[in-house]
């Protein structure tokens, strides 16, 4: 069947294969719904390419994905060491790394069919291609079902990444029109718009719909099934053999089944399978489930089991594959099995998700009797489901650990248990919990831990996990008691883990004591690592973050994070990520960037299920709106509250109750909780690293009419300069931090109308306007005269679909100022900047900020040009 209409979208395939063999290698995802053509066209480009060498790999519909699946398609193309990393199950960072040199030294057409169906590890290699592939010499394309009704995250998290990315295309395919149905039909005795309606212009439908002879078939699956007509017995069996394997049978499996030639040729012949690389298949996955769904009620259970113990014969089975058809077989011992050396691939391969629902169906299956096996499982599971932040569920798996642990009587597995609980619970927002879960870890291993031996490494995790919890209430004297007694009786103990965690632990106290080398320490640390990280290395990132934010040291915070919020995709630690984009999301508050802080904390919040990692965005939504005069605060605000009073924490308490009072200081709406405020700066604030939420605590006290003693606060400090009455001071220390809104607060505290006037600028180009109404009120109450009205607000939507940031932005890029320029003057960072002016370009859909400026003054965002002026010199 010949291509139509599709020259478009085949020129620009082409287009951007030549460009990758020059060096400019990109991603293109090929979209449409299912059996509109992705495959077909894929395919006629690839073989249609002068010079290409095309790997093709595919995604198969098993329940539970295989890891890294389509790159095990192409291992033998790809080679050592890709190959020898792949068999080894290495860490997903060797494989990216490796892959990356094979597609940078070589020109690649590498193909990933049916993304729709594609584990996250893939996902996740396909992101970290698409932030390196510009500097390659090859081409990636994969395709996917864009009418999925639900896609995973990952997936559409990479659709994002996609849209968002100078080096990627995404091109959805569309129905064939009546027009190409009709060349289609050609001299056959068919109404082309007959087949038009019936087949939506599906290209596959219309495929099958006009091979048939008779009356015009009412489904796919019709169509499907009339080929099978007229089969033998033999033929029709090995039809419905290849309908239960989602991919690809090998051919080294053939003669395991019994399938001679005559069967193969009689479903060739009627065009129902084909062959590759792989081995024989269905010609399309719409071909395989017409056939599946016309089994007899239980008849796939014999035909599953015989696939099965076919697998068994080969060398090295996929375990996923061999859990797939054990699980449809209704084979609990082999599910057991399989599932979880399943689970344990997909884990070493950072497929977090994929590794825990292998570890729920071995765990389903295990025998009832195995209990070290089914508490080992659990353990497992529970770990994957943490990493996954399912907290809930993951606390709950953990107890029935240790309980199985507890009946056998093995101490060792209790008292690993109650640690790992420790930690999931204080993520969850119990710290009482998490802190018992670690006492009684102590409890159970001290007694046992002789030197060297596998309790003493057990207990140096428990007393680690107290002395970080102590770390968090900024108890830095028991931190350091608890950090000795760690290292000493886990010393002479091989472990890497532990390693890891004594050095974050040690790093933080040196921070919040003030040791002056301790962050560099735990940056070159960190650093160092590279990203072959663990979940612990990036607790450790993510507190590096969290305490630059906390100390207001933001173009350090945002290094640390531009650093590793890449890597917490690239090994899927979602709750890891989760938390640092909260940390982003005030990071980003605090720089004026109020419409990226609300997105940033928007998605955490919708998507997270751990409550330490919502504490940061509702407290950031609450104010923004609350600043904004926009719905929402109060409920934001008072969540923020009582997350921050779950934890009892100095650093999430003394932030949380600072809301409140900015709050009353800005709705006039007193709160009968400040009353206690007080206290709370009398003891939090003094802790060590918690001046600066002390300090802030203070200065909104104060601005409230309470009298407050200032907390120990650091020099350069500008609510040290606050609260000793040197409001200008204050205002030009938090200027060169980078923090325009507390800029103008500070201007306010001078009470002197020419800084008043100035923060009223400011708190407009915020769009901070409730606090800016009442500044005015405040003014005019006073008498003063001459009170700058409101500016009128720009209109967030408008023609080009701009943010208001994005059209502060415009006009500044209209001025002529560089990326740099534009950050100072926006209290931005210069990549924040350079990020808006990328996407202004695109939704202008223009090259150059110079027809930036002209396409805006042509849909009146920017005032037009007086004649006989001349455009302003623009940076390209």
């Amino acid at each position: 069947m010949q291509l139509l209409e599709r020259d478009d979208e085949q020129r620009l395939l082409e287009r951007a294969w030549r460009e990758a063999r020059s060096g400019a290698g990109s991603v293109v995802l090929l979209a449409g719904e299912s059996g509109i053509g992705k495959t077909s066209l894929a395919r006629h480009v690839a073989d249609g390419l002068e010079g290409a060498e095309v790997l093709w790999g595919v995604c198969d519909p098993l329940g539970v994905p295989r890891p890294l699946g389509p790159l095990h398609d192409v291992a033998a193309d790809l080679g050592e060491p890709v190959a020898g990393l792949l068999h080894a199950g290495a860490p997903p960072h060797e494989i990216h790394r490796a892959l990356l040199e094979v597609l940078t030294a070589r020109p690649v057409l590498l193909v990933v069919d049916d993304l729709q169906w594609a584990d996250e590890a893939t996902i996740d290699l396909l992101r970290f291609l698409l932030r390196r592939i510009a500097r390659s010499r090859s081409l990636v394309l994969a395709t996917y079902r864009a009418d999925e009704p639900d896609p995973q995250p990952a997936l559409r998290a990479l659709l994002g990444d996609v849209a968002r990315t100078p080096t990627a295309t995404r091109v959805e395919l569309g129905p064939l029109s009546v027009a190409a149905v009709t060349a289609l039909v050609g001299e056959r005795d068919i109404d082309p718009a007959d087949v038009h309606r019936i087949t939506r212009g599906n290209s596959f439908f219309v495929t099958e719909v006009i091979s048939q002879d008779g009356a015009l078939p009412v489904s796919v699956r019709d169509a499907v099934l009339a080929r099978t007509a007229g089969l033998d017995a033999d033929a029709r069996d090995l039809a419905d053999l290849l309908a239960c394997a989602p991919g690809a049978v090998p051919e080294a499996l053939l003669p395991a089944l019994g399938v001679g030639i005559g069967p193969l040729r009689a479903l060739h012949g009627a065009g129902l399978i084909a062959r590759d690389r792989r081995g024989i298949t269905y010609r399309h996955d719409i071909c395989r489930l017409a056939v599946a769904g016309a089994l007899p009620p239980g008849g796939e259970i014999e035909l599953h089991r015989r696939m099965l113990e076919a697998f068994e014969t080969l060398p090295d089975p996929d375990p996923a594959l061999l859990a797939h058809h054990a699980l449809a077989a209704g084979d609990d011992s082999r599910v057991f099995r399989y599932a979880a050396r399943a689970g344990r691939v997909a884990a070493a391969s950072g497929a977090h998700t994929e590794a825990a629902r292998f570890f729920s169906t071995a765990l389903d299956r295990a025998p009832r009797d195995a209990l070290g096996a089914r508490a080992g499982l659990c353990e497992l599971l529970s770990s994957e489901l943490f990493l996954t932040n399912r907290l809930t569920e993951a606390i709950a798996t953990g107890h029935r650990a240790i309980g199985w642990r507890q009946a056998e009587g093995d101490l060792d597995g209790v008292g690993a248990g109650h640690r790992s609980l420790a930690a999931y619970s204080w993520y969850h927002g119990d710290r009482p919990g998490a802190v018992a879960h670690a006492a009684t870890a102590v409890a159970v291993l001290e007694p046992r831990a002789t030197p060297g031996s596998r309790s003493a490494a057990l207990l140096g995790h428990a007393l680690a996990t107290q002395a970080f919890l102590s770390v968090q209430d900024s108890d830095l004297p028991t931190a350091v008691a608890r950090l000795d007694r760690a290292r000493a009786v886990a010393a002479g103990a091989v472990d890497d883990q532990l390693t890891v965690r004594l050095t974050v632990v040690d790093a933080m106290i040196g921070m919040m004591t003030g040791d002056g080398t301790a962050r560099d320490r735990l940056h070159t640390f960190l650093d160092a690592v590279g990203e072959d990280i663990e979940v612990e290395h990036s607790t450790g990132w993510s507190n590096l973050a969290n305490l630059d934010v906390e100390w207001r040291r933001l173009d350090a915070a945002e290094k640390a994070l531009d650093r590793s919020l890449p890597l917490t995709v690239q090994w899927e630690y979602p709750l890891c990520h989760d938390w640092q984009r909260g940390v982003r999301a005030r990071l980003r508050m605090l720089r004026g960037a109020w419409d990226e802080a609300a997105h940033d904390a928007t998605a955490v919040l919708a998507e997270s299920g751990s409550l330490l990692t919502h504490t940061w965005p509702s407290l950031v939504q609450g104010l923004v709106a609350l600043r904004r005069g926009v719905p929402g605060a109060d409920a934001h605000l008072e969540r923020g509250h009582d997350l921050a009073q779950l934890f009892g924490e100095p650093l999430r308490l003394l932030p949380a109750v600072s809301a409140l009072a900015e709050r009353s200081w800005v709705t006039g709406r007193p709160d009968p909780r400040l009353e206690g405020a007080a206290a709370l700066l009398a003891d939090g604030g003094s802790r060590p690293g918690s001046a600066w939420s002390g300090g802030e605590l203070a200065v909104w006290l104060a601005r409230l009419g309470h009298v407050v003693e200032a907390p120990p606060l650091p020099e350069d400090s500008p609510y040290r300069l606050a609260l000793a009455g040197r409001a200008r001071a204050a205002a030009e220390r938090w200027h060169e931090l980078g923090s325009p809104y507390e800029e103008a607060l500070a201007l306010v505290d001078t009470g002197e109308t020419d800084a008043v006037f100035a923060a009223l600028e400011l708190l407009d180009r915020l769009g901070a306007d409730a606090v800016a109404a009442k500044v005015r009120r405040d003014l005019r109450a006073r008498g003063v005269s001459g009170v700058p009205a409101r500016p009128r607000a720009t209109t967030r939507t408008n023609p080009a679909g701009l943010t208001a940031r994005q059209v502060d932005v415009l006009r500044l890029v209209a001025e002529g100022l560089t990326n740099a320029e534009i950050a100072s003057r926006l209290f931005i960072s210069e990549k924040t900047a350079d990020h808006h002016v990328s996407a202004i370009l695109a939704k202008l859909d223009v090259p150059t900020r110079r027809e930036a400026a002209v396409a805006a003054r042509a849909l009146g965002l920017l005032p037009e040009r007086r004649r006989g002026s001349r455009d302003a010199t623009v940076t390209t």
